[in-house]
């Protein structure tokens, strides 16, 4: 059950039969290339932003959409909007090594290098201050990736309370972070 929609003297088939959207899309073309045109700043892509416009409108159902061409406005719209952003994204992957100088630095002050080396050593207090083993399971587990189940044997304790020793030992360092 195709309906056909006849635009330039062609008929286009869309195989979920009558597709008000599909109809809105080909009758408001110009305007709608021109909206994605104004994102885009290309003909050529604002062209093929249309087309899957097109191919999504068919594999729709218009039933239910109250006002086809403010929909088509918006699905064209956000489309170039994917679009752009996506070009943006290979853009910046794809910078050469001769433009790095013109890619943004990263904003660390002194300050900020300053107050986070004192707040670190505030944190490894705080640590101090716990019981020998809560101290070692936290740091072996937490810094050097020691599985809790090799912990527990190593200390000869059970796992859970390797977990909990663990636990314990977040929740002083959280404590430390919110007092300074």
């Amino acid at each position: 059950m195709a309906s056909d929609t006849k635009h330039s003297g062609k008929n286009i088939k869309c195989p979920y039969g009558s597709n008000v959207l599909v109809e809105t899309l080909i009758k408001y073309k110009p305007k709608l290339i021109t909206i994605a045109n104004d994102v885009l700043h290309s003909h050529v892509q604002s062209e093929d932003v249309f087309q899957d416009a097109i191919v999504k409108a068919c594999t729709m159902r218009s039933t239910c959409i109250h006002c086809p061409i403010g929909y088509a406005c918006r699905m064209v719209y956000n489309l170039a909007l994917d679009e752009a952003r996506r070009r943006s994204h290979d853009k910046l992957k794809m910078t050469t090594i001769d433009d790095a100088d013109t890619l943004p630095a990263a904003n660390v002050s002194a300050l900020d290098c300053i107050v986070a080396t004192e707040t670190l050593h505030e944190v490894l207090n705080s640590l101090k201050n716990l019981p020998r083993r809560t101290h070692e399971a936290f740091i072996r587990h937490r810094v050097e990736g020691i599985p809790q189940k090799d912990i527990a044997e190593e200390l000869g304790v059970s796992r859970t309370l390797v977990n909990f020793m663990i636990k314990d030992a977040h929740r002083s360092c959280e404590r430390t972070l919110r007092a300074a």
